[in-house]
Protein backbone atom coordinates (compact mmCIF):
# COMPACT_ATOMS: atom_id res chain seq x y z
CA UNK A 1 0.00 0.00 0.00
CA UNK A 2 1.13 3.49 -0.79
CA UNK A 3 1.65 6.36 1.44
CA UNK A 4 -0.83 8.50 -0.78
CA UNK A 5 -3.56 5.11 0.09
CA UNK A 6 -2.33 4.87 3.70
CA UNK A 7 -2.81 8.61 4.42
CA UNK A 8 -6.47 8.61 2.73
CA UNK A 9 -7.40 5.67 4.76
CA UNK A 10 -6.21 7.25 7.84
CA UNK A 11 -8.21 10.36 7.18
CA UNK A 12 -11.56 8.12 6.65
CA UNK A 13 -11.53 6.84 9.75
CA UNK A 14 -10.46 10.25 11.55
CA UNK A 15 -13.59 11.49 9.35
CA UNK A 16 -15.89 8.84 10.79
CA UNK A 17 -14.76 9.25 13.89
CA UNK A 18 -15.73 12.51 14.06
CA UNK A 19 -19.40 11.91 13.20
CA UNK A 20 -20.11 9.41 15.21
CA UNK A 21 -18.87 11.62 18.26
CA UNK A 22 -21.12 14.32 16.87
CA UNK A 23 -23.98 11.62 16.87
CA UNK A 24 -23.22 10.92 20.23
CA UNK A 25 -23.65 13.84 21.49
CA UNK A 26 -26.72 15.00 19.72
CA UNK A 27 -28.23 11.65 21.84
CA UNK A 28 -26.75 12.74 25.27
CA UNK A 29 -29.32 15.82 25.13
CA UNK A 30 -32.11 13.59 25.84
CA UNK A 31 -33.26 12.08 29.60
CA UNK A 32 -35.90 9.39 30.53
CA UNK A 33 -38.91 10.67 32.42
CA UNK A 34 -42.02 8.59 33.97
CA UNK A 35 -45.09 10.08 34.43
CA UNK A 36 -48.09 8.78 36.59
CA UNK A 37 -51.47 10.36 36.08
CA UNK A 38 -54.08 9.60 38.20
CA UNK A 39 -57.81 10.60 37.04
CA UNK A 40 -60.51 11.58 39.25
CA UNK A 41 -63.39 9.92 40.30
CA UNK A 42 -65.63 12.57 39.21
CA UNK A 43 -64.20 12.22 35.80
CA UNK A 44 -66.09 10.31 33.24
CA UNK A 45 -66.11 6.74 33.05
CA UNK A 46 -64.14 6.30 29.61
CA UNK A 47 -62.45 9.29 27.98
CA UNK A 48 -61.43 10.15 24.80
CA UNK A 49 -60.12 13.30 25.17
CA UNK A 50 -56.57 13.49 24.07
CA UNK A 51 -53.86 15.00 27.04
CA UNK A 52 -50.67 16.76 26.61
CA UNK A 53 -48.62 17.77 29.63
CA UNK A 54 -45.64 20.17 29.87
CA UNK A 55 -43.30 20.29 32.80
CA UNK A 56 -40.23 22.23 33.59
CA UNK A 57 -37.11 23.75 36.03
CA UNK A 58 -36.26 27.13 37.37
CA UNK A 59 -34.26 27.28 34.47
CA UNK A 60 -36.34 27.41 32.00
CA UNK A 61 -35.73 24.33 30.67
CA UNK A 62 -39.04 22.47 29.01
CA UNK A 63 -40.19 18.36 28.67
CA UNK A 64 -43.29 18.55 26.46
CA UNK A 65 -45.14 15.24 25.74
CA UNK A 66 -48.20 15.61 23.56
CA UNK A 67 -51.03 13.36 23.66
CA UNK A 68 -49.96 10.91 26.52
CA UNK A 69 -50.33 7.00 25.40
CA UNK A 70 -48.65 3.59 25.28
CA UNK A 71 -48.88 3.39 29.15
CA UNK A 72 -46.38 1.07 30.65
CA UNK A 73 -48.88 0.66 33.39
CA UNK A 74 -52.44 1.19 33.86
CA UNK A 75 -54.84 0.73 30.58
CA UNK A 76 -53.78 4.28 29.71
CA UNK A 77 -57.23 4.96 28.45
CA UNK A 78 -57.28 7.85 31.50
CA UNK A 79 -60.36 6.81 32.90
CA UNK A 80 -62.39 7.13 36.34
CA UNK A 81 -60.68 6.30 39.17
CA UNK A 82 -57.75 4.91 37.27
CA UNK A 83 -53.80 4.92 37.36
CA UNK A 84 -51.56 5.48 34.45
CA UNK A 85 -47.85 5.56 34.15
CA UNK A 86 -46.35 6.55 31.33
CA UNK A 87 -42.87 6.90 29.53
CA UNK A 88 -41.59 10.58 28.17
CA UNK A 89 -38.11 11.30 26.61
CA UNK A 90 -36.75 15.07 26.53
CA UNK A 91 -34.77 17.37 27.38
CA UNK A 92 -32.65 16.98 30.48
CA UNK A 93 -33.78 19.38 32.88
CA UNK A 94 -31.12 20.69 34.97
CA UNK A 95 -32.61 21.11 38.41
CA UNK A 96 -36.05 19.42 40.12
CA UNK A 97 -39.41 19.90 38.38
CA UNK A 98 -41.18 22.68 39.81
CA UNK A 99 -43.72 23.34 37.40
CA UNK A 100 -46.39 21.18 35.27
CA UNK A 101 -49.06 22.15 32.96
CA UNK A 102 -51.91 19.81 31.00
CA UNK A 103 -53.47 20.63 28.22
CA UNK A 104 -57.02 18.88 27.06
CA UNK A 105 -58.36 18.32 23.69
CA UNK A 106 -61.90 16.41 23.39
CA UNK A 107 -65.50 16.37 24.08
CA UNK A 108 -65.81 14.37 27.35
CA UNK A 109 -65.03 16.57 30.28
CA UNK A 110 -61.69 14.33 31.45
CA UNK A 111 -60.67 15.48 35.24
CA UNK A 112 -57.64 15.00 36.78
CA UNK A 113 -56.58 14.18 40.31
CA UNK A 114 -52.67 14.41 40.65
CA UNK A 115 -49.69 14.02 38.31
CA UNK A 116 -46.39 12.80 39.35
CA UNK A 117 -42.91 13.55 37.61
CA UNK A 118 -40.26 10.51 38.26
CA UNK A 119 -36.78 11.79 36.91
CA UNK A 120 -33.39 9.83 37.25
CA UNK A 121 -31.53 10.75 39.82
CA UNK A 122 -34.20 13.01 42.22
CA UNK A 123 -37.05 12.68 44.12
CA UNK A 124 -40.86 12.28 42.25
CA UNK A 125 -42.67 15.64 42.24
CA UNK A 126 -46.47 15.30 42.25
CA UNK A 127 -49.03 17.57 41.34
CA UNK A 128 -52.36 17.66 43.36
CA UNK A 129 -54.72 19.13 40.67
CA UNK A 130 -58.19 18.01 41.32
CA UNK A 131 -60.38 20.01 39.03
CA UNK A 132 -61.92 20.00 35.82
CA UNK A 133 -59.10 20.79 32.94
CA UNK A 134 -60.23 23.72 30.71
CA UNK A 135 -60.67 22.58 26.82
CA UNK A 136 -57.59 23.74 24.96
CA UNK A 137 -55.79 25.16 27.47
CA UNK A 138 -52.77 25.12 29.46
CA UNK A 139 -53.65 24.52 33.26
CA UNK A 140 -51.53 23.95 35.94
CA UNK A 141 -49.06 24.76 38.78
CA UNK A 142 -45.71 27.22 38.58
CA UNK A 143 -43.62 27.01 42.10
CA UNK A 144 -40.78 27.63 40.53
CA UNK A 145 -40.82 30.61 42.04
CA UNK A 146 -40.66 31.03 45.73
CA UNK A 147 -39.48 34.49 46.48
CA UNK A 148 -42.62 36.21 45.11
CA UNK A 149 -45.49 36.03 43.14
CA UNK A 150 -45.62 33.22 40.35
CA UNK A 151 -44.01 34.01 37.51
CA UNK A 152 -45.91 33.38 33.98
CA UNK A 153 -44.78 30.28 32.67
CA UNK A 154 -42.92 29.50 29.35
CA UNK A 155 -46.05 28.47 27.81
CA UNK A 156 -48.16 29.33 24.64
CA UNK A 157 -51.26 31.82 25.11
CA UNK A 158 -54.74 30.73 26.83
CA UNK A 159 -56.84 29.54 23.68
CA UNK A 160 -55.00 26.96 20.48
CA UNK A 161 -56.46 24.92 17.47
CA UNK A 162 -58.52 22.50 18.72
CA UNK A 163 -55.98 19.85 17.08
CA UNK A 164 -52.44 21.01 17.46
CA UNK A 165 -51.80 23.10 20.49
CA UNK A 166 -47.83 24.50 19.84
CA UNK A 167 -45.10 25.28 22.66
CA UNK A 168 -42.86 28.08 22.14
CA UNK A 169 -39.41 27.31 21.99
CA UNK A 170 -37.64 27.38 24.98
CA UNK A 171 -35.21 30.26 26.40
CA UNK A 172 -31.97 29.87 24.58
CA UNK A 173 -29.27 30.42 26.97
CA UNK A 174 -26.03 32.26 25.42
CA UNK A 175 -22.61 29.96 24.66
CA UNK A 176 -19.76 30.71 26.61
CA UNK A 177 -17.03 31.38 24.69
CA UNK A 178 -15.22 27.98 25.56
CA UNK A 179 -18.43 26.05 23.89
CA UNK A 180 -17.74 28.56 20.63
CA UNK A 181 -14.53 27.89 20.57
CA UNK A 182 -14.69 24.03 20.54
CA UNK A 183 -17.08 24.27 18.05
CA UNK A 184 -14.91 26.11 16.19
CA UNK A 185 -12.24 23.47 16.78
CA UNK A 186 -14.36 20.69 15.48
CA UNK A 187 -15.04 22.49 11.92
CA UNK A 188 -11.58 23.41 11.43
CA UNK A 189 -10.46 19.48 12.29
CA UNK A 190 -13.11 18.02 9.78
CA UNK A 191 -11.71 20.79 7.27
CA UNK A 192 -8.62 19.98 7.16
CA UNK A 193 -9.01 16.14 7.19
CA UNK A 194 -11.14 16.42 3.84
CA UNK A 195 -8.04 18.79 2.37
CA UNK A 196 -6.25 16.21 3.57
CA UNK A 197 -7.81 12.94 2.06
CA UNK A 198 -8.88 14.76 -1.12
CA UNK A 199 -5.56 15.92 -2.20
CA UNK A 200 -4.49 12.28 -1.58
CA UNK A 201 -6.99 10.92 -3.80
CA UNK A 202 -5.67 13.98 -7.12
CA UNK A 203 -2.41 12.13 -6.54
Amino acid sequence: MTLSSWFLFLSLILVTHAFDLSLIQMEAGTCPYTVVVMTSCLSPESTRDQISITFGDADGNQVHAERLGGSVKGTGSLGKCSTDTFQVQGQCLTGPVCSLYINRNGPDGWIPESVEIYAEGSKSVKFDLSKSAPKNTWYGQNHCNTTGPPSSPGLPPPEFPPETPKLPPPPHPRPSASSRGSGDGERAFLAFTIAVAFAAMVR
